[in-house]
């Protein structure tokens, strides 16, 4: 017999009880590169929308960083995904039981900055023997300058207690409080987009406004159906805390919010440089006058770029782990773990696996230099005489100051003492980043803050070093300890 109901087996509609709308202004701290589609003209275009050809951070790309900055907070990074997780994003990706997610997360088209466009890099590997470029590994990618705008929307839609099938639902607070300890993460800077993360890409910063509308009662619905179907919210992002922005429209019961704790392990060191002389990381001119290159920029300024200096630590790296674990032939094996495996060609089936760098490497604006121009030649190393058509113009930055993150995730027995070796010869200025550092550019120097956070509630404790000086604070004693346990470690063979 026919079935004259064709949706009798279907699941009841959800109930909504309050929809929150959480508006945002996301501004790029760094260069970002979303890549999408194709390009004749290079290698890596960023993604654009087809119809307005600006920008586009895809609400997918949102939510993801946002679970992940989540999860990472609750559990540690690399740690199994807890379950508060799924309640506020939804069931993984093939999970049978999964649940959906009470979320929507829109679309954002960016706005460039004021006479600023998008901004065109080049990257190169480095092999690690000569220091110099590998053959065939250059390529070019277009970013995003620092100082883009994204207008972002958040919708939260709070189930009513009677639409549960199974399980008690989470309440309104617990759901609030998982979200405001995801987006606090990009309101701190600690949550990046796109390409080449770990080398400083993509950090963002954020101001909030949200509002609810109560859809238990109609006059919460007709608010809603009057409000505009673009932008609900119609007050403007102005609350550097998501708690606070959050509070300030949530019903006294739900009051106060509070963060979830933070459960990640993990060593910051910020590296307080100081450029010597002058420096020049290559970027090629793009106006017929411009010089034939110059210092690389973005947004109108000046950066010391996370992938250069992601380059020379791990070079320098390999060379002291060869050097100081000769006796156990295990230091490509440590530099692997620490910033991933690098493949040539196609990934081997039963060789290492890929694997991202666990360590963290900020990009850095130069503040207090100024430019300076200088014409070159090239030099017949046979006649010692000038190479005709050989005459060029580079652009560096003298002088300047940088303050650069270093993050080291999940640290394991002896890596920290690695790391901190490499940084002592960079803050002595024996490790100079950039182009031409056979003629004195790009040596650096300064000092270091290293912070711990144990990821178990306790506070965090400090040791200051820098050349020339015994390390200092209340966490002095373990600067020495590191590179000890490091000189003293079991083999990874």
């Amino acid at each position: 017999m026919m079935n004259t109901h064709l949706l009798a087996d279907a699941m009841p509609p959800r109930r909504i009880e309050a929809r929150w709308v959480i508006c945002g202004t996301l501004t790029l701290e760094t260069a970002l590169h979303l890549g999408g589609g194709e390009s004749e003209r290079i290698d890596l275009p960023v993604l654009r929308d087809p119809r307005e050809g600006k920008p586009l951070l895809p609400g997918t790309t949102l939510a993801g960083a946002l679970r992940s900055a989540l999860a990472d907070r609750l559990a540690g990074y690399l740690s199994a995904e807890p379950p508060e997780v799924a309640c506020l994003f939804g069931g993984e990706r093939g999970a049978d039981d999964g649940s959906q997610s009470p979320l929507i997360v829109f679309d954002a088209l960016g706005r460039l900055p004021d006479a600023q466009g998008i901004e065109i890099r080049d990257g190169v590997a480095i092999d690690s023997c000569s220091g110099t470029a590998e053959d065939k590994k250059k390529f070019d990618y277009e970013v995003l300058p620092a100082g883009t705008t994204f207008p972002i929307r958040i919708d939260l839609l709070l189930p009513a207690p009677a639409s549960s099938h199974g399980a008690t639902p989470p309440t309104e607070q617990e759901l609030l409080t998982s979200l405001a300890t995801a987006l606090d993460a990009l309101t701190h800077g600690e949550t990046a987009f796109g390409a080449r993360r770990s080398r400083g890409l993509g950090r963002v910063r954020a101001v909030w406004s949200a509002q609810r509308f109560d859809l238990s009662s109609a006059a919460g619905w007709r608010a809603w159906i009057g409000s505009d179907h673009v932008q609900p919210n119609l007050t403007p992002p102005e609350h550097v805390s998501i708690r606070d922005a959050l509070e300030a429209a949530a019903p006294a019961a739900i009051r106060p919010l509070e963060l979830a704790g933070d459960r990640r392990k993990r060593v910051v060191i910020a590296l307080n440089l100081r450029v010597v002389h002058d420096i020049l990381v290559r970027s090629p001119g793009t106006e017929p006058l411009a010089p034939d290159v110059a210092h690389l920029q973005s947004g109108g300024a000046p950066v010391l770029p996370g992938t250069s200096l992601a380059g020379v630590l791990r070079a320098h790296a390999l060379r002291i782990a060869r050097l100081v674990r000769d006796h156990h032939n295990d230091a490509e094996a440590w530099i692997e773990r620490l910033f991933g495996p690098r493949f040539e060609g196609q990934h081997p089936t039963n060789g290492p696996q890929p694997q991202a760098s666990r360590v963290r490497i900020s990009e850095a604006r130069l503040t207090d230099s100024h430019k300076r121009t200088q014409t070159r030649i090239a030099i017949d190393r046979f006649t010692q005489g000038t190479i005709p058509t050989a005459l060029f113009d580079e652009q560096t930055e003298v002088e300047g100051r940088a303050t650069v993150q270093v993050e080291l995730w999940n640290p394991y027995e002896g890596e920290l003492g690695l790391l901190l070796l490499v940084l002592k010869d960079l803050l002595a200025g024996w490790l100079p980043v950039g182009g031409a550092a056979n003629v004195g550019r790009g040596a650096l120097h300064g000092q270091a803050t290293v912070t711990w956070y144990d990821g178990h509630g306790t506070p965090p404790r400090s040791a200051i070093i820098q050349p020339g000086a015994q390390p200092s604070g209340e966490a002095a004693h373990e600067i020495n300890q590191a590179i000890t346990a490091f000189h003293e470690a079991k083999s990874l063979q």
